[in-house]
């Protein structure tokens, strides 16, 4: 990379860490707090309701965001062209999902679902007002502002939430945490944001964006549904208290990939399109990119796979210890999803959107046929076809971007893998103290665990003078030196 492109980036990772991790420090406290003291049941609801908000929230999204951070020339009209048909999709969605909503709670046979579902999905009309500030936002690189509204909006509705949740009002919490959150980071992306509001519709400049953004969005929402989907059909075929078990254990389990990956796909958007033309450069970018993604996603998810059973008992008491198996295994699997989301990631900054559409449904339709073929034989079935899945979906991803600009598996192993034999082998050895009992107090067992796991992983990256800790420490040292 060049130094202006490494700066941006390096920045961009900062605040972008400094979002997730803050926004995430303040989800898992609120985590905590509700699972102890709301029903799996209610979580369940909150599961079965998830798969028709990320399908209306993906459409509201539209791709239309994501083409105009990836444009490189973007006029006032495109971005009042978006901010009008944003508007019109999410009124539109709504009004259908309202009207729905009760034939919703037929389907599912849990009472009270029509009103649940109806104050949950005024989420996208919330939602719907701030896409064009945060599109901006971005365009101009200014990371520090959505890090600041970001972890403003989810501590102020983790209050309300918290309040709810210990006054005894069950699944209204969970409702809030939804909605709160949204209608906090509108008012104060609006607040921040530049944009003044014009509703101007430009057919033009619409259509100039559909090409790229029907592939995306329908990429996106494929993506995002898959999760919500389970929820679905476990609440159907399963009882709504195994549902919670699930949601639970995924919740947490997709916690460390989501998190790591977001923060560093959140700023490849921005500081790779200016590159996306410049083969060599590009290239370099991305195996950086996936190299920075490896060290840090693996050892995370590799020591929560460890701590995971004394965690759980002792953070969200041990009426959740169903969902500790469900959590190991889905940790483990998200490792693979999110190596695959980088490198589709890497294809849309191409603008090969339709490249990662096609692997967004084969990604959908191999895990249906997954869950038909495991779903009698119980959930950990279905997590096992869920690993298999991903496995398989990661591996197509590494062939097409070795097709379309030279990323090829061979080449993304090589990056991968040493990050990933330090974490195994770190984690093994932090994991004998819960093996052989030699702790029983679970949170002085995870501490022992955790520092176990990072003694073994930073001691053995500065033996081999791996090639990403060496550059870390390189950053570091100049950043001190000034």
């Amino acid at each position: 990379m060049s130094d202006n492109t490494k700066n941006i980036t390096i920045k961009g990772l900062f605040w972008n860490a400094l979002d997730r991790f803050g926004n995430q420090a303040i989800v898992t406290v609120v985590g905590i707090i509700t699972a102890r003291v709301i029903s799996s049941e209610d979580f369940g609801v909150i599961g079965v309701l998830m798969i028709f908000s990320t399908i209306a929230t993906a459409f509201v999204d539209s791709g239309l965001a994501t083409s105009l951070v990836r444009t490189k020339q973007v006029n006032e009209l495109d971005y009042s062209s978006m901010f009008v048909f944003n508007l019109w999709v999410a009124g539109f969605l709504y009004l259908i999902l309202f009207f729905s909503a009760p034939y919703i709670e037929e389907y599912y046979a849990i009472p009270n679902l029509t009103l649940y579902a109806r104050v949950l999905f005024l989420q996208l009309l919330v939602h719907s007002l701030g896409i064009v500030q945060y599109v901006k936002i971005l365009k101009n690189f200014q990371f520090k502002i959505t890090a600041r509204i970001n972890v403003i909006a989810i501590f102020l509705s983790g209050i309300v939430v918290v309040l709810v949740a210990v006054l005894g009002f069950g699944i209204w919490a969970l409702l809030l945490q939804q909605l709160l959150y949204s209608f906090f980071r509108t008012i104060m992306l609006w607040y921040w944001g530049d944009w003044k509001v014009s509703l101007k519709l430009s057919y033009a400049s619409l259509k100039q964006h559909v090409a790229f953004s029907l592939s995306f969005m329908v990429a996106n929402m494929l993506g995002k549904v898959l999760s919500p989907f389970y929820y679905s059909f476990l609440g159907k075929h399963f009882s709504i208290q195994d549902t919670g078990y699930y949601y639970q254990g995924n919740k947490w389990g997709e916690t460390p990939n989501l998190l790591i990956s977001s923060i560093i796909q959140g700023t490849t958007l921005s500081t790779l399109t200016p590159i996306q033309d410049d083969y060599p450069r590009f290239l370099n970018a991305c195996r950086k990119t996936m190299s920075t993604l490896a060290f840090v996603l693996f050892p995370v998810s590799i020591l929560a796979i460890a701590v995971a059973k004394p965690g759980f008992i002792y953070f969200l008491t041990d009426k959740w210890l169903t969902s500790v198996l469900y959590f190991q295994l889905l940790c483990f699997a998200g490792l693979f999803i999110s190596l695959a989301d980088m490198n589709v990631n890497f294809l849309n900054i191409k603008g090969k959107s339709q490249y990662a559409l096609g692997l967004e449904i084969a990604k959908v339709s191999l895990a249906i046929i997954a869950l038909l073929l495991t779903y009698t034989h119980g959930i950990i079935y279905i997590i096992y076809g869920q690993i298999a899945v991903r496995i398989l979906v990661y591996l197509a991803t590494a062939l097409m971007s070795g097709k379309i600009y030279g990323y090829h598996l061979w080449a993304q192993l090589k990056d991968l893998l040493p990050s990933f034999g330090i974490s195994l082998f770190a984690g093994v050895l932090a994991y004998l103290p819960l093996y052989f009992e030699l702790i029983s107090h679970n949170l002085l067992l995870v501490i022992c665990q955790s520092l176990i796991f990072v003694a073994v992983y930073i001691s053995i990256n500065q033996l081999i003078k791996q090639v990403i800790w060496m550059e870390i420490l390189g950053m570091l040292k100049k950043k001190f030196a000034k």
